[in-house]
Order: structure tokens, then C-alpha cells, then sequence
């Protein structure tokens, strides 16, 4: 199912900071994206949130930052002859241009938010103590219009920056280095990207980058967090669960199509990564929301 653009809540043009409350039921969504940073904080009921081409189970109390133009859908699917319990959430959307904090994020002090929104990018899901805290603050955000609810995004803002209770939900949507990485390991990431389908030897990449072997790929982890062969899986995986939503070709010819030495090779590497088949993706991908 490929995301569509979202339009913008009517609500924005008069909030800096929209904060909604959302009931019935489901979550009235489909697979979408749209240029706002959101948090969403799930009160009760629905059944799976995606994120990327991540599907997670939901739980009263699920909270999750995502950055601008991630794909996203909040699924609230009806068991086996019974009727999906209603859901309850609260969305809070606003621009990463937000009035004066694109100003203020370029002083040194600022680095941990410039960080949380880099790390937005491939959604964040909030656990322990912050999650608590960070659920009062949301409630309170309801109760409260303009500079006041201004005020409360950035003292939450500033709590996650500052957390370590926060985890990346799809890592593979991030196929940029991260920040302070050299030009050399974005222009490796690039090619990798855009020649999934060719056979890589991590030799050539190093020439690529102007580096022996060995310091190659300790400045590749550095960058990347993972390994060259961890990155290009991770990438293929990512490739092939759009195709496998997007498109009919079988599984033999998207695990071709995505580099893999053979259909059996990609089943085992995308069950590892996705808990499921790939033909189960997909006939989950495009159930209706």
C-alpha cells in the first residue's frame, strides 16, 4: 500500500502546536505521510500502528515521536466475529520550522534536540519513566491554546532530547549516515542504495571511500551504526516490503530484484527481520484499514 499525503488539520491554521483528541472506531487513517513532526499517544484500544514497513501490536499507553514525512497508520482491526474495541488517542502535530526553534537548535547547546529529530526520522517509540512523564505533559497539552501549549512542547521536547528511553521503531528508513559522518561514507550509502541488485565486496567500497579495509568499515559502524553487509540487508528488506505492497511480482523475482542470491536466502533474511513471510506481508500490507 504506498502512503498518501495527508492534508493539514484545519486546526493549524490558527495553533502553532495542533493537539488533538481522536475517538471512534478506529483511528480514521490510512497509510499516510505529511511535512509536521507528530506525536501520538494511544489511550485505549487499536490493534497495530506501522511505521515504515515496521507493523507493531498496540498497547494502551504506546507513545511515539515521528519526524516529518515518515509513513505511518494506526490499524484498529475487528477480531474473529467481534467488533474492534473503540480507540482513543491524542495527536499532537507541528512543523520542525516551528517559530523560533530553527534559530535556536543551530547553538552547540542545542545538539541532543538537533539529535532527537535526526533520530525522528525513523520513528521513536518512548518506554519507562519518560513515557510517564511524557503522557502528563500530552493530557496537560489538551487543557491549554498557544504560547502555553508552545511552552509544554518544548519542556517535552526537551525530556526526550534527554532520554534514554527512547528506541529507533524502523531503522531502515534512515539511509543517511548520521550527523558528523563524513561526505565519503553519505556518497558508499548512496551507491549502496541505488545499486541494491549488484553484489558489493567491502575492498571496493573502501576504495571508494579512500580508505584501507579495516579503516573502512570502523568509520562505516561509526556513521552508520551497523555493519556494511547489517546496512545493505537492512536496505534490500526495506526495498523488497515496498514491493511486496506496492506491487504483484512474486517473491522469486523481488528477491532478485533486490540483490539476493536466491528466493530461499531472502525468505530466511526477511523473516528474521519482519517475524513473518513475505507473502504474509503482504496480504497483511494491503488488509483494509
Amino acid at each position: 500500500m504506498k502512503p498518501i499525503v495527508e492534508k493539514p488539520s484545519p486546526t493549524a491554521a490558527a495553533e502553532p502546536v495542533v493537539c488533538e483528541m481522536v475517538r471512534g472506531d478506529d483511528f480514521g487513517c490510512v497509510l499516510h505521510h505529511h511535512p509536521e513532526c507528530e506525536i501520538t499517544l494511544v489511550l485505549k484500544g487499536g490493534t497495530e500502528r506501522l511505521v515504515g514497513d515496521q507493523t507493531t501490536p498496540l498497547l494502551p499507553g504506546d507513545l511515539v515521536f515521528l519526524g516529518p514525512n515518515v509513513p505511518h497508520d494506526y490499524r484498529n482491526q475487528p477480531g474473529s466475529g467481534t467488533p474492534a474495541a473503540p480507540v482513543e488517542a491524542i495527536v499532537v502535530q507541528f512543523l520542525p520550522q516551528l517559530p523560533g526553534l530553527e534559530d535556536w537548535l543551530h547553538h552547540s547547546s542545542m545538539l541532543p534536540t538537533r539529535r532527537l529529530f535526526k533520530r525522528a526520522s525513523q520513528g521513536l517509540e518512548v518506554t519507562g519513566i519518560t513515557r510517564l512523564t511524557a503522557t502528563r505533559m500530552i493530557r496537560q497539552m489538551r487543557e491549554v491554546q498557544g504560547m502555553k501549549r508552545v511552552i509544554l512542547l518544548l519542556q517535552l521536547l526537551d525530556l526526550l532530547a534527554n532520554s534514554e528511553d527512547l528506541q529507533e521503531i524502523c531503522p531502515s528508513l534512515s539511509t543517511q549516515p548520521r550527523t558528523g559522518s563524513t561526505d565519503r561514507i553519505g556518497k558508499v550509502c548512496e551507491h549502496l542504495t541505488n545499486h541494491l541488485a549488484e553484489p558489493f565486496y567491502v575492498a571496493d567500497l573502501a576504495a571508494m571511500a579512500g580508505l584501507g579495509r579495516s579503516a573502512f568499515s570502523r568509520l562505516f559502524k561509526n556513521s552508520t551504526g551497523r555493519t556494511v553487509p547489517e546496512y545493505v540487508n537492512e536496505l534490500r528488506i526495506a526495498r523488497a516490503s515496498q514491493m511486496l505492497a506496492e506491487t504483484d511480482l512474486t517473491v522469486s523475482q523481488i528477491a532478485y530484484d533486490c540483490g539476493f542470491v536466491s528466493p530461499a536466502h531472502f525468505q530466511r533474511q526477511f523473516k528474521e527481520l519482519r517475524q513473518c513471510a513475505p507473502l504474509a506481508y503482504r496480504k497483511r500490507d494491503r488488509q483494509p484499514s
